[in-house]
């Protein structure tokens, strides 16, 4: 039996992983400035799907035998302002295999309540010292403990902007910020990284212009073809499968170069690998029926269901046309609309179903939303599915 190299969910590390050294260097060298006693910290950001989280697996994985290093993955999720403690000091505890119990001595030592740690519930109300210190005095309680002489600590936190929901939630990259400031000047050698969405970078210099100057922005872009080619050509080659390159190329459009997107067709293909172990264009057709249903289900069914009837049109006009992009004016004399077409333009790129990449230009976010839209066959009269 073979087995699928490929993964239909994000936030796993390929079985493969290629492309991304521009980014692994990038990392690398933060990281030997951080141990040399010049800390940085970085932001990876792009649209859902590009490859943040598979990064940051990555990059921890090679450091992982490093002398000195200790590095902690902390996947954020929703939730209350001062759950930020518990989780960063519980996933530091696990990952650095420090009792919680002496975590828990010290830090309460600092006069610092923290949340349900350890399973102990304790008083939830914020710290009387400011959230700055007391973050400052929990990461130090961390650094101390990690046993070396030259230690760097990395803290790779995964999604940001699930805690950059509302104003309340957006103090805690300024607390962050002040923290490590504060933690770097008194020579813990402490190093973070993000990942947040593609506009995280908007909402922090909306919010916190001051973040920017401790936070360096890195835009992720999609895989090129040569990357998405060994993606797919090297694990099926060890399963003994063959993609013909017309395949190939035809996943790599399709995908508009997203791993995520690619990983889902890659997989589909291969579940439909022929007798004599090849995928062809008659796989593929298959596949891509497949794929799109899973997508559909995850994401762009309850996408366009946020879209208005207006913005409806506009999305089938970008789907019926032959052109990539479409221009402002082209939009707006031919989408049908009951007024001018800005805000409706606006609502679509926040809400994530179209992007644009040029002044006076936009485009649908990926080609198989564009295939998905197709297949709905929206009345352009109406805007409603026919």
């Amino acid at each position: 039996m073979k087995n699928n190299p490929f993964r239909k969910r994000t936030g796993i590390l390929p079985s493969y992983f290629t492309g991304r050294e521009n980014e692994l260097n990038e990392l690398k060298k933060i990281y030997n400035s951080t141990k040399i006693g010049i800390p940085g910290h970085l932001i990876l950001y792009g649209p859902k799907g590009i490859g943040k989280t598979s990064l940051l697996l990555k990059f921890q994985e090679e450091i992982t035998n490093l002398d000195d290093v200790y590095s902690v993955r902390i996947p954020l999720m929703e939730g209350n302002f001062e759950d930020i403690y518990s989780l960063i000091i519980e996933k530091c505890s696990d990952t650095l295999n420090i009792n919680i119990g002496h975590f828990w001595e010290k830090i309460s030592s600092l006069g610092i309540n923290i949340p349900f740690i350890g399973g102990i519930s304790v008083s939830r109300e914020i710290p009387q010292t400011s959230p700055a210190v007391a973050f400052e005095k929990i990461l130090n309680v961390i650094y101390d403990e990690l046993g070396s002489d030259n230690p760097v600590l990395i803290l790779l936190f995964d999604d940001l902007q699930r805690i950059m929901g509302n104003d309340e939630t957006m103090k805690i990259l300024s607390i962050l910020q002040n923290a490590l400031v504060e933690l770097n000047l008194k020579g813990k050698n402490i190093m973070f990284v993000a990942t947040g969405s593609e506009d995280i970078f908007n909402k922090i210099q909306d919010k916190l212009d001051s973040a920017v100057r401790i936070f360096e922005p890195y835009l992720i872009g999609p895989l090129s073809y040569g990357e998405v080619y060994d993606a797919i050509n090297i694990p099926t080659k060890e399963q003994n499968v063959a993609f013909e390159e017309n395949v190939i190329k035809e996943i790599y459009e399709l995908s508009n170069g997203i791993p995520y997107y690619m990983q889902i067709l890659a997989y589909s293909c291969f579940e439909e690998t022929n007798e004599d172990d090849k995928v062809t264009m008659d796989e593929f057709k298959k596949a891509s029926v497949y794929s799109l249903n899973i997508l559909a289900q995850r994401e762009f069914k309850s996408l366009f269901s946020k879209s208005t009837t207006e913005e409806r049109k506009i999305l089938c006009l970008m789907a019926e046309s032959n052109e990539t992009i479409l221009s402002y004016s082209y939009i707006k004399d031919n989408a049908h609309l009951n007024s001018e077409p800005s805000a409706l333009l606006k609502s679509l790129i926040n809400k994530n179903m179209i992007i644009k990449p040029a002044r006076g230009k936009y485009k649908l976010k990926s080609n198989l939303f564009k295939l998905y839209l197709q297949n709905l066959r929206i009345n352009q009269d109406t805007g409603l599915i026919r």
